[in-house]
């Protein structure tokens, strides 16, 4: 009784995990990069 809800279906799991994961690792290139820019711009005396 109540196992259909006891355990998540597995390919929709897995494919939010996946969805997850690919927009972690784009927010960290974006904020990578505008960190990387935003050094360079203090860096930089002009």
């Amino acid at each position: 009784m109540g196992d259909a809800s006891a355990t998540p279906a597995g390919p929709p799991d897995s494919e939010m995990k996946v969805a997850i994961g690919k927009m972690i690792f784009y927010v960290t290139c974006a904020v990578g990069l505008w960190f990387f820019y935003w050094f360079a711009g203090i860096q930089c005396p002009c």
